[in-house]
């Protein structure tokens, strides 16, 4: 299929046939469409003696109702299957035996692809006009049953189409049916295959009485020799044509008087649909204040004449389906201001006076042309978006630039030697001005732009610009002299660029030395487009609170990065949480910058680190309790698992535990005097940073009596009194104790402090009957708690402490 499409612009159009004239090359999306393009269905070329089934947009100008059902065949070199599509079926002359009609090419179609189905064209059609059709028609199987189709304006699968005729042809050409002609149609009678090889012409009118509008128009199959909808129904140089529409293709334009053979922007006809033999002939007039023979001369010498439009088929492009009107204007040395010719299509019975870009739209009928005097002063002011000017008259349009009005705010003012106005005209849409009627010989005069108009005969106002514009050239010219036809006294200006404020999500400072990217800096250009990576951005103000850096370069203030990387842009914020901003304006291609920098904003916080704690009784006397439990505030506040409300939501088993951990029972239920209870605390890291300076304190419940010598002889331990007794036992990152402390006050981490001790540290709260502490993190032996990233990771993040008590 890719090697049909690269050969779409290499094929030629041939003779349609000896009644329907040229085919025309494929239509302009712009213009309507007024006769069938491709009728022959030459284009693209297959190969020789083969068949294919593509997709319907591969074939120009068709479409087809078929629905996407079958994968497609075929044959001819270099085919690739399209796959299951709407498929139009394409033969090529001696495939199968059949060969094309004398004279009809080498392709033609057949209905029955796969399924009944209809080829079509929209076509633009004109409420209560005429119509002729001309196609050929040929069967497929049978020299006796005939292959049977209908011709339709609206689709076979729509209620609202109407059929206007039904053809039946065998294989050999016989028409066992003369056409049915429906719904006002006239179809004349025709002879067995009077084309030759088995084709059959069919020819005639049909009138169009519904609103001007796209309509559909195509054959459709009904039914086959055989009966097998997926065999029949041949079809070939298909035409179905009205009357061409014309009309002018602008409704303005003119020159100087000095183009007196009319190029730059004449007035013009185009034409959109099939011309018949021998032509037509568009009868025009002429009006207006511009003097037939003083002014200008037609063909004819007088108000009227005629454009004479060749037979062929016509698709609205400017290259085929344009024609300029032929007029001389008579240049002289007389002032004599503006005058305008008035061209004036009449109606006549050959065509269409109707828009060409929309159906049934109204047409462009009249166009004027205005001769302006000899002595004029022109120019252009140009959007040079690349200060290709760069501040003289040189060089301003390099090829890029396009004219511009400033939005419609710029007036060119013509000055004289004493400062006052001598013409002032405002620029055109296009960028471009000219002042008609300049006087003669005038002395040091200047053109300056500015965005007020001034007024003949006073003083002229200053040079400006609308707001947001800047100039790449002078805005007054050097001073000449007035003369005869003076042109390119051209300006160049420049839209300034647009930056945004920039505002990052917050985040977490890096502390230290350490950077982030900045967020990518955007800004937009009227001539340059979304203006981001690879485009240039100016450093106005630098935060004072963090040091901005560019390729690891610090920046400096009203430095101009080009070749913008966003990723080369970083920060390095002082620490703590602030919120860092700084200024930065946008550089267009032509080196200026927003006057109204943008602020980007950083917005940082300081990460907080957060540690959970859950408390658990894990034995009682001998017996180790191996329940998993999680604690919950919506039960009853007698049930075992009982915890108030906000720490329960801490007290459940998925805050990145390991799973299992949380060993034992919050309430373990009644018991007596003298009971060993173990307590276990169970502690996570589970912030955004690492948890440093980590002591836990826990009150002995005021029932119980703190057990000194509960891990008397256990081992390892880290530093403590040699002989002391054991009451505290420690666990990272494991389900048993890792190290064992003493319980005075000597150099390992652990601590009982009894019943009123005044050492108690007071982050442990009223010490009425004894309190246990462990510092978790000292260094170098566990200097922190680095947060939980998930269950049990890392290993140092969590783990417990524990204590014995005996029930009083």
């Amino acid at each position: 299929m890719k090697n049909l499409r690269q050969n779409f612009q290499a094929l030629g159009w041939g003779l349609m046939s000896a009644t329907l004239v040229l085919q025309p090359t494929l239509v302009q999306a712009q213009f309507i469409q007024r006769s069938f393009l491709n009728p022959g269905f030459e284009e693209p070329v297959f190969g020789t003696s083969c068949y294919v089934q593509v997709d319907q947009s591969l074939i120009p100008g068709w479409s087809t109702t078929h629905g996407s059902v079958v994968t497609g065949t075929g044959n001819c070199t270099s085919y690739v299957s399209p796959g299951k599509v709407p498929l139009i079926e394409i033969w090529t002359t001696g495939f199968n035996g059949v060969s094309t009609a004398t004279n009809a090419g080498n392709q033609f179609a057949e209905l029955n692809a796969e399924q009944a189905s209809e080829l079509y064209q929209n076509i633009c059609l004109i409420k209560d006009e005429t119509i002729t059709f001309s196609f050929l028609h040929r069967g497929r199987s049978s020299p006796t049953i005939p292959d049977v189709a209908n011709f339709l304006i609206g689709l076979n699968t729509s209620s609202t189409s109407t059929i206007f005729g039904t053809f039946s042809t065998t294989s050999d050409g016989t028409v066992t049916a003369q056409p049915v002609a429906q719904n006002g149609a006239t179809i004349p009678t025709v002879t067995n295959n009077n084309a030759g090889n088995g084709w059959v012409r069919y020819t005639g009118t049909v009138p169009y009485t519904g609103a001007s509008a796209n309509q559909p128009v195509g054959f459709a199959a009904v039914s086959t020799a055989g009966g097998n909808n997926t065999i029949g129904n041949f079809l070939d140089e298909v035409q179905f044509a009205g009357k061409p529409v014309v009309e002018f293709t602008a409704s303005s334009g003119g020159a100087a008087e000095s183009e007196t053979n009319p190029t730059t922007n004449p007035p013009k006809l185009r034409i959109v649909g099939l011309v018949p033999t021998g032509g037509i002939s568009v009868p025009i007039s002429v009006s207006g204040t511009a003097t037939l023979g003083t002014d200008y001369n037609t063909t004819s010498g007088t108000s009227t004449f005629n454009i004479t439009i060749p037979a062929g088929n016509y698709d609205g492009s400017d290259a085929t389906s344009v024609f300029t009107i032929p007029f001389t204007v008579i240049n002289n040395n007389i002032p004599q201001g503006l005058r305008t010719i008035i061209f004036t299509i009449q109606p006549s019975s050959s065509f269409f006076a109707s828009s060409t870009t929309t159906c049934g739209g109204s047409p462009t009928v009249v166009s004027n042309y205005t001769i302006y005097d000899d002595d004029f002063l022109s120019g252009k002011v140009w959007d040079d978006a690349d200060n290709s000017a760069n501040n003289t008259f040189t060089n301003i349009n390099t090829g890029s630039e396009t004219g511009t009005n400033a939005g419609g705010l710029l007036n060119a003012i013509l000055v004289d030697a004493n400062n006052k106005v001598l013409v002032t005209t405002p620029v055109a849409a296009d960028g471009t001005y000219t002042f008609a009627n300049v006087p003669l010989n005038q002395s040091n005069v200047t053109i300056i732009l500015s965005t007020t108009a001034g007024t003949v005969g006073n003083t002229a106002p200053a040079p400006s610009l609308p707001s947001n514009w800047v100039n790449t050239s002078p805005l007054t010219t050097a001073t000449f002299n007035t003369g005869t036809n003076i042109s390119s006294k051209d300006f160049g200006i420049d839209q300034l660029p647009d930056t945004n404020n920039v505002t990052a999500s917050p985040q977490t400072n890096p502390g230290g030395t350490n950077t982030v990217q900045v967020p990518a800096l955007l800004g937009t250009d009227p001539e340059d487009g979304n203006l981001s990576s690879g485009k240039s951005f100016k450093i106005i103000s630098l935060p004072t609170n963090g040091t901005l850096y560019y390729n690891n370069v610090a920046v400096t203030a009203n430095q101009v990065i080009n070749n913008y990387d966003p990723t080369q842009l970083t920060l390095d914020p002082n620490d703590g949480a602030i919120t860092v901003t700084f200024t930065m304006a946008s550089v267009d291609a032509a080196g200026k910058e927003d006057p109204t920098p943008a602020t980007v904003t950083m917005p940082f916080t300081v990460s907080q680190p957060k540690l959970l704690l859950v408390k658990r009784i894990t034995r009682i006397n001998n017996q180790d309790l191996n329940d998993i439990v999680d604690g919950r505030s919506d039960v009853s506040t007698s049930a075992a698992n009982y915890v108030a409300s906000p720490h329960d939501t801490d007290d459940d088993s998925s805050n990145s535990w390991p799973s299992g951990y949380l060993r034992g029972l919050i309430n373990a239920g009644m018991v007596k005097l003298g009971d060993e209870l173990e307590y276990t605390i169970y502690f996570i890291s589970n912030g955004l940073t690492n948890a440093t300076n980590v002591r836990i304190c826990d009150l002995v419940p005021s029932n119980v009596t703190f057990i000194p010598s509960a891990f008397n002889g256990m081992t390892p331990n880290d530093g403590g009194l040699p002989g002391a007794d054991q009451g505290i036992a420690l666990a990272v990152g494991s389900t048993t104790p890792t190290v064992y402390f003493s319980n005075v006050a000597d150099s390992d981490r652990g601590r009982f402090y009894p019943a009123n001790d005044a050492a108690t540290p007071s982050q442990c709260g009223t010490n009425t009957n004894g309190a246990v502490t462990v510092d978790i993190t000292r260094s170098p032996i566990l200097p922190n708690l680095p947060p939980a990233t998930s269950s049990g990771t890392p290993a140092n993040s969590y783990g417990f402490i524990r204590f014995r008590a005996k029930v009083k």
